[in-house]
């Protein structure tokens, strides 16, 4: 299954420090989501990660940069969508420039996965999936459905949103191509620790980690 870390809105602390020991530690995916930083901020903060590990981050704003960077990917908002000669010149200059990057949208319902979309996506990140004081599914998705409609869509679709360690085994069970982490992550007293705890209960639960 992807493992797949979203850094908080809000800015932490050393936190290019934390994500570059993450990538270390096998981390091979992360959304970069900084809505409220400048494009020159989101750079400086791509400059704090080495390089060799650029090729791992997928950029929620500022797409532009995954050029520059010759990052993973870039993911597409609502917004970006909505805006769609925009979006088909962003897609066109950065696929001339290095070829074929990861791409990326989010849905919120599960009824969303049956659109039919304009563009190929990589994978899908849908959600919010578990409530993240129960650890139980969030209203408006349950396992019978989840279950169906994932084996009835080519979707790669990757749970968000109260997603823990508690949840890896649901959503392999459930058929999810893969887990996002975000706030069960960056609200811990040591970001690092719990996402080494992550990658234990992957091996622990025998789950191959993409």
């Amino acid at each position: 299954m992807k493992l797949i870390v979203i850094t908080g809105s809000k800015a932490i602390t050393d936190e290019p420090s934390m994500v570059t020991k993450m990538f270390e530690d096998g981390l091979m995916t992360l959304h970069l989501r900084k809505p409220r930083l400048t494009t020159q901020e989101m750079r400086d903060y791509i400059d704090e990660i080495p390089v060799h590990y650029h090729n791992r981050i997928i950029v929620h704003s500022h797409h532009i940069l995954a050029a520059k960077y010759n990052l993973k990917g870039i993911h597409f908002t609502g917004t970006h969508l909505a805006k769609k000669w925009k979006y088909f010149f962003t897609r066109l200059r950065l696929r001339l420039k290095f070829g074929k990057l990861f791409k990326t949208r989010s849905y919120k319902r599960l009824g969303d996965i049956h659109k039919n979309e304009e563009h190929d996506f990589d994978y899908y990140l849908i959600g919010t999936v578990f409530n993240n004081l129960t650890g139980e599914l969030y209203g408006g998705f349950y396992e019978e459905s989840l279950i169906a409609g994932i084996k009835s869509t080519n979707k790669k679709l990757v749970a968000r949103g109260g997603v823990t360690d508690k949840a890896i085994e649901k959503c392999n069970k459930y058929g999810f191509h893969g887990l996002a982490f975000n706030s069960y992550i960056w609200d811990a007293e040591s970001p690092c620790n719990q996402f080494l705890n992550i990658i234990r209960k992957f091996n622990e639960l025998n789950i191959p980690i993409e």
